[in-house]
């Protein structure tokens, strides 16, 4: 299975000092399934900031793997529960970002999709505060 899909992603931060934004992107992407495992690929663009960026993410039964590259390069690991520590390389250099998810859940298939994620994030050890992550495709 290899098709086109039209993939909405709603994104939220709320700062440690309490300020909240959200974004919302709604593109083309690619869903596929590979022994076993489905896979949403798509382009960044200019509203989330990574622009020229290809995303991968990856949905297994109790993880979300998010693989970035091109102008921004990552790697994300959604376990619940789990802190995740890895280097993240934007075009003005290299910082530490650790995620600690509280909630990672999905319900994937052929004809319609939903991953939502909720985590705790600090970029070189200072916590920036909490993201929401909703992707859906139908």
């Amino acid at each position: 299975m290899d098709k086109k899909i039209l993939l909405t992603i709603k994104g939220s931060h709320k700062s440690a000092e309490g300020e909240s934004s959200t974004v919302e992107l709604i593109t083309e992407g690619r869903l596929f399934q590979k022994d076993g495992i489905y896979h949403i690929e798509y382009e960044e663009s200019e509203i989330s900031g990574t622009q020229g960026t290809k995303t991968l993410i990856s949905i297994n039964d109790n993880s979300v793997f998010m693989l970035r590259s091109g102008t921004s390069t990552s790697q994300l690991l959604f376990e619940k529960g789990k802190r995740y520590i890895n280097s993240f390389l934007t075009p003005f250099g290299e910082v530490q970002m650790e995620i600690y998810p509280t909630k990672v859940e999905h319900d994937i298939n052929e004809d319609q999709g939903r991953v939502d994620l909720k985590y705790q994030l600090a970029i070189d050890g200072i916590l920036t505060g909490t993201n929401e992550l909703t992707m859906f495709y139908k």
